[in-house]
């Protein structure tokens, strides 16, 4: 509720006083009640009607009517007091009461606001012809001209799902008046979207695209409030396409309807449409300097949403149209649609598992490279592979060449340089040489201190991690834990999460008794980086094999078993987890145990019937885990339900 002022409830209340001092009589009361109601103070009237819009926010109606109705009862008049009492009945649906006073109201104010608020209450209470006799009144009042003048009428009968009375009004008054055509189909429409009559609403909706593109956004805006369910969305569609495919094709039409499938995740047909839009752009302008920026934008998008095959073929047709057009920007574009084609091959093949094919694709990303128009996509194209070189193939040289590279060509502290930065660091890691390491981290706060970032915080906060890792590494753990909380304290950082969870484990175990597992935790850790997979299998072994109660054991089971995978021993990794479940009851990471292994089952050793079995035994175990959901999906998706 919006307060009033003290100053205006005083001066309201003194007219009422003068008034009453007037007639010789008490305070104006309502004309039906006892007037024996007591005098009131202007403090105390004010500090009524702000405990009434209190109680309205409490969501108390029933004392927020009391109270107002007591003040109606002095002050009729006081609009304020009217507005709260009138809407506090209405959500009491006390109709009667509220049809009184309204009535009243009447009398002496027909503006539109009381109108259609008597035009409401006498369709709430059921009393159609009084009701359809208020909006008559109405729309009297406001004297249309427009059809927007009617809209406050209109949304008053949508709101008693007086739906065809409103389309009814608009309609006459869209064939009286020419000037606001769009604006009173855009609402006609929206009230067949309404009514379910999709049909009809389509054709309203292609006919406001008669005037251009620029009314393709309002459509999308008024079709989008009906297509959040998969049936309307289906229907919506199909009583468009049928509108388009009616009459010839217009940038408008195919534009709109790219958007519906585009909504519907139909990316083939989306893209289909989009190729048409670029025909007509060609045959409208006579001259190829549309076609391609449009489907290079689509096909950003079906990459970013898991569409690979659909946006392929969508950046292929975009390099084959802006390398035959004459669209300014062009070399720019093309860049920009073979990076994308780049990136989609990238996304396909590790999304396949064909690492095979990751050798040809980095030096795809390198001749790209040597040859790309602009600084952006040089730094990008090189990230992309020397990503790939280190965490797919673990080739450190060629990584360290194309991060090295990248960077030799930044010119300030991107996104994009950072990753080089940070890249060559987690090499230095991996190669164990710790020396390497802090040189490279160095070297950023170097630039940090030469160039501006907006990044700053977060670079930095990357760099004190960075740093607590190499400690921990060498086992220097007091060092490390120092550091950590220092990044733990700043929630805001992406890192807080990863420091707050290894300060715990060196917390939990940086002690006499714990001390042992932990070195051998942080050295598995540290061989786990360097792809000596064995050697870390070993080390998280070792903690469970002599340690088993020890606090670090259920991570070092978990750990082991992932090494194990990577070994390419999967059965190794399940016994491992399930004896986890069985020995280390106490253990907080059980449910951990227990859905890894499913995983493990159904993505590694590809038995389907045993991996449903076993998500189903997971949420029979496990059924208060976190990871219920995600059981209970695999389990329906193995058993083959349709949903």
């Amino acid at each position: 509720m919006v307060n009033r002022s003290l100053h205006r409830y005083t001066i309201a209340f003194l007219g009422i006083l003068l008034c009453a001092i007037a007639s010789g009589r008490a305070i104006a009361q309502e004309p039906d009640e006892p007037r024996n109601a007591p005098r009131m103070s202007p403090a105390e009237y004010t500090q009524k009607l702000q405990l009434a819009e209190a109680y309205e926010e409490k969501r108390d109606a029933q004392s927020a009517a009391r109270i107002y109705g007591e003040l109606y009862t002095l002050n009729p008049s006081d609009e304020t007091v009217f507005e709260g009492y009138t809407r506090t009945l209405f959500i009491l649906k006390q109709y009667d009461d509220a049809e009184r006073i309204v009535n009243e109201r009447l009398k002496h104010d027909a503006s539109l606001d009381v109108l259609l608020l008597s035009a409401r209450l006498e369709a709430r209470m059921n009393k159609r012809p009084q009701a359809l006799d208020a909006f008559q009144k109405a729309e009297r009042a406001v004297n249309a001209k427009d059809c927007a003048s009617l809209f406050p009428i209109v949304y008053a009968m949508m709101d008693v799902s007086y739906n065809q009375d409103a389309l009814q009004l608009l309609d006459e008054m869209r064939k009286m008046s020419s000037d606001d055509e769009d604006v009173c189909s855009s609402q006609i429409a929206g009230l067949y979207l309404r009514l379910g009559d999709f049909d009809r609403a389509a054709k309203e909706f292609i006919a406001i695209l008669k005037s251009g593109e620029g009314n393709v956004g309002m459509v999308e805006q008024r079709l989008a409030q009906y297509i959040t369910d998969s049936l309307s969305r289906t229907t919506i569609l199909s009583s468009v396409e049928r509108e388009v495919n009616a009459v010839p094709p217009t940038r408008a039409n195919l534009r709109l309807l790219a958007w519906l499938y585009g909504e519907k995740k139909d990316y083939r047909k989306a893209l289909e449409t989009i190729i048409k839009l670029d025909n007509v752009a060609a045959d409208e302008s006579g001259a190829k300097n549309n076609e391609g920026p449009e489907l290079l934008q689509f096909a950003d998008r079906a990459r970013s949403e898991g569409a690979l095959d659909v946006a392929a073929r969508a950046y292929t047709e975009a390099i084959t149209r802006l390398k035959s057009s004459d669209y300014r920007g062009q070399v720019y574009y093309i860049a920009q649609a073979e990076l994308g084609a780049l990136k989609t091959w990238e996304k396909y093949y590790l999304t396949a598992g064909l690492k095979d094919s990751l050798p040809a694709l980095i030096s795809k990303y390198e001749a790209f490279a040597q040859n790309a128009p602009a600084n952006e996509f040089v730094l990008d194209a090189l990230v992309h592979a020397a990503n790939l070189s280190f965490n797919e193939l673990f080739d450190l040289p060629r990584a360290t060449k194309d991060f090295e590279t990248a960077l030799a060509r930044a010119s300030g502290l991107s996104d994009v340089s950072s990753q080089a930065m940070f890249g060559l660091v987690d090499i230095a890691y991996a190669s164990r040489d710790f020396n390497q390491a802090q040189a490279r981290i160095a070297q950023i706060e170097k630039m940090l201190s030469r160039y501006r970032s907006v990044n700053e915080r977060e670079i930095r906060n990357h760099i004190t991690f960075e740093r607590a890792l190499g400690q921990y590494y060498q086992m220097n753990f007091d060092s490390a834990q120092v550091l950590l909380q220092t990044v733990a304290a700043d929630s805001a950082s992406d890192y807080a999460n990863d420091a707050i969870q290894l300060s715990g484990i060196i917390q939990e175990s940086n002690n006499p008794r714990g001390l042992p597992s932990l070195k051998l935790f942080a050295h598995g850790a540290l061989a786990e980086t360097a792809h000596k997979f064995e050697e870390a299998e070993r080390d998280y072994r070792t903690i469970v094999d002599s340690e088993t109660n020890a606090p670090l054991a259920d991570d070092a089971v978990l750990r082991q078993a992932a090494m194990l995978v990577k070994l390419g021993k999967p059965e190794d990794a399940v016994r491992a987890l399930d004896a986890m479940q069985e020995k280390m009851l106490t253990s907080p990471l059980l449910d951990v145990a227990g859905i890894r292994e499913a995983e493990i089952v159904e993505r590694n050793i590809h038995d389907k019937a045993r991996a449903q079995k076993m998500y189903e035994d997971f949420l029979a175990r496990y059924p208060n885990s976190n990871f219920v959901d995600e059981a209970r999906d695999r389990a329906r998706k193995l058993r083959g339900d349709a949903f």
